[in-house]
């Protein structure tokens, strides 16, 4: 049944043998679960039905059965930051991928999170973030530590108790949606002995986000709504400016003084503390009135936000050198492993600048599309 209808539920239902009483609390959960604008699902049984995924597997998954194997039931690999280090990237097995797409797709992607949030949410964009901090004198720009990693199952279940779902599924997508890491310290990251009601699932390490599974962008917004609510509080209480993109803050105001600015930074680790985060003071920044200042890439010095002139040059210089020199020749002197990892950079690189800079965007594109890809190995 992809249309909730109580009535032909309750029929269906009786055909079957099941008792009115049982029927009729299925039915007010299947209301209550319409009315946030959520598809119904009663059990783990009918998520699997839904998602066309196997029981077996998703009961596998919950009972976290095969914890012990290194990685499962996730691939995982490093990948190197802008700034330097390394990131890990969790990646699903098939089947979990499967379940969490269809819960991404049908459950999360229906959820509208903090009016601050501008990351992984539909139509609000990267521009749509760095506007609201345009013009500004004082910018405040705050990185949450390990952001996805440090969001834990339990505030996972705590979204999904909000949307309707009956505390055992709730649970159970928790579960689905999270990963163990080995090795993490506090009771926040323990269960309590003799916590779990269903003894199968009993396990004592409690999971977070993984960077990779399709779940993670939107269920981070929607546990950060309290998040963003109390900052955005804090923000308009000192006359300030306030959104956040996945784990970079900005708070941007008019006037005020190097102390004023010193004063929001404080109040704001205060907050993210509370909420089980923490800053990465390494990447803090305070940028007073006269300096550059530049918001996830974008020049907000003016009261429009810009596409830097370095990644402009940049562009430039990819299309003018890939031209003069020839495609492959470029690639092995700028340290690119293949035409095609150039050809993807560039590409990504022209539309950023496309999203901000229309006529400089289809300028690039159209000395883009002259080169001659398809003469090279890709």
């Amino acid at each position: 049944m992809t249309h909730w209808n109580p009535n032909l539920f309750r029929k269906e239902g009786s055909a079957k043998g099941y008792e009115l009483a049982y029927l009729n609390a299925l039915v007010e959960q299947g209301d209550k679960s319409t009315a946030l604008g959520v598809p119904v699902v009663f059990s783990l049984a009918h998520l699997a039905n839904l998602s066309r995924t196997l029981y077996s597997d998703l009961h596998g998954f919950v009972r976290r059965a095969e914890i012990s194997r290194a990685d499962f039931p996730y691939k995982n690999f490093p990948i190197s930051k802008r700034t330097g280090g390394k990131r890990w990237i969790s990646i699903p097995v098939p089947p979990l991928m499967a379940v969490q797409q269809w819960i991404n797709q049908n459950i999360l992607n229906r959820v509208v999170p903090h009016a601050a949030a501008f990351a992984y949410v539909p139509k609000r964009k990267l521009i749509d973030h760095a506007k609201r901090h345009c013009g500004a004198d004082w910018l405040v720009k705050i990185d949450i530590k390990d952001f996805f990693s440090n969001i834990s199952e339990r505030q996972v279940f705590d979204v999904f108790l909000k949307l309707g779902y009956p505390k055992l599924l709730s649970f159970e997508m928790a579960r689905l949606c999270t990963r163990v890491t080995p090795k993490r310290r506090g009771a926040r990251w323990t269960h309590v002995t003799g916590e779990h009601a269903i003894s199968d699932y009993s396990s004592q390490f409690v999971g977070s986000l993984p960077q990779g599974a399709p779940t993670s962008p939107a269920l981070s917004n929607l546990v950060c709504i309290e998040l963003d609510k109390e900052l955005t509080q804090l923000a308009t209480a000192l006359s300030a400016t306030y959104s956040r993109y996945a784990d970079d803050l900005c708070f941007s105001f008019v006037g005020g003084s190097r102390q004023s600015a010193f004063d929001l930074k404080r109040e704001v680790s205060k907050v993210l503390w509370k909420h089980g985060f923490s800053e990465n003071t390494k990447k803090t920044r305070i940028v007073p009135p006269g300096a550059r200042k530049v918001l996830t890439g974008l020049n907000v010095n003016a009261s429009f936000p810009t596409v830097p002139k370095e990644v402009r040059d940049l562009v430039r210089m990819h299309l003018y050198y890939a031209k003069l020199r020839g495609i492959p020749d470029h690639c092995k002197e700028r340290g690119f492993r293949s035409v095609i990892g150039f050809k993807n950079h560039l590409f990504g690189l022209i539309g950023y600048v496309a999203t901000v800079d229309v006529t400089h965007g289809e300028i690039f594109l159209s000395q883009f599309n002259s080169l001659p890809w398809v003469n090279f190995d890709l």
